[in-house]
């Protein structure tokens, strides 16, 4: 072998290749792929916290059963309510009970007052007059000192000129002075004389006696009793003298008091009369209790209607 001869070149210096630490498929590895990412990967996302979440939570802490949570739940709603309730419903009663005695006292009051002066206005009517039923004009005389005749003629002469409109009423007020009413005894022993003491004695001291102003002038009697039974018997017994005692002032003719017409029963307006008539079957005299402690004589049943409306009037006013 022939020997090498040595040149003056000098070597091509080599570049010397750090050996790879990685393969190809690891330095393709993004950075990603390290452990502590991949740890991180691993943590679970906490879902968010529901109010189911919660309960499956202190279930799991506390032991709790699904039936012991739903029995405190309902313990606790109906524990609120008790809570708070009372205070606002004491309020609403405390000022529903002022409220309702407020308005009880205020409507005793108003009872009262009304009370006191309707109380008032009635004694001032009974001191100034005695009338049963209204009235448009009043006339008083005395009877202290009067005759039969003397009496008698004044209410004919009180009956002749009255001129009033029709359903009018003159109140003839009789007295026995200048400020007390006649007895009703005195005053039936000049109108009837004939009327027997028993039934004079049952009539009180409330009376009226007055003429109705209609197609004529109708004289008419209103007397009280609190005997019902003697008055009404005393009546029956009465009607023979019945004409003799009021003929004159009620424009009865005398033939009728000397005949043996009596009077007969007679219904209007619920009420029961005793109607005495005259040939021609015209009532000329009649009476009736329109209650129990009331009696009304007059001379028709249309003057009687009149009355009768007037005193249930006044009596509902009263």
């Amino acid at each position: 072998m022939p020997p090498v001869q040595p040149t003056n070149e000098k070597p091509t210096p080599t570049l010397k290749m750090e050996p790879q630490t990685k393969s190809v498929g690891e330095a393709s590895a993004s950075p990603a792929d390290s452990p502590e990412m991949r740890e991180e990967e691993h943590i679970p996302i906490k879902s968010l916290r529901t109010y189911q979440g919660d309960v499956e939570e202190a279930m799991l802490k506390n032991k709790y059963s699904a039936t012991s949570i739903l029995v405190a739940e309902q313990v606790r709603k109906e524990k609120a309510p008790r809570l708070e309730t009372p205070v606002v419903t004491e309020g609403r009663n405390k000022l529903f009970i002022t409220i309702g005695l407020s308005v009880v006292f205020l409507g005793l009051l108003m009872v009262g007052g009304v009370y006191y002066f309707r109380s008032t206005e009635e004694v001032v009517v009974e001191q100034q007059t005695k009338a049963l039923i209204a009235f448009s004009l009043e006339k008083s005389f005395s009877v202290a000192s009067s005759t039969r005749e003397s009496f008698v003629s004044k209410i004919v002469s009180e009956k002749q000129t009255l001129k009033l409109p029709v359903n009018s009423v003159l109140y003839l007020n009789l007295t026995s002075n200048e400020t007390e009413s006649a007895n009703i005894t005195r005053v039936l022993s000049l109108l009837a004389p004939k009327m027997p003491a028993s039934l004079s004695r049952s009539f009180e001291n409330k009376y009226m006696l007055g003429i109705y102003s209609y197609s004529t002038n109708a004289p008419f009697i209103i007397l009280t009793t609190s005997d019902f039974g003697s008055s009404f018997s005393g009546m029956l017994r009465w009607e023979k003298d019945a004409v003799s005692d009021l003929g004159k002032i009620f424009d009865i003719e005398t033939s009728l008091g000397t005949t043996t017409r009596a009077f007969t029963d007679k219904a209007l307006r619920n009420k029961d009369l005793r109607v005495l008539q005259d040939a021609s079957g015209k009532t000329v005299l009649l009476y009736s209790f329109i209650d129990k402690n009331t009696l009304v004589i007059t001379v028709n049943e249309d003057v009687f209607n009149a009355i009768l409306a007037k005193y249930l009037t006044s009596k509902s006013v009263r």
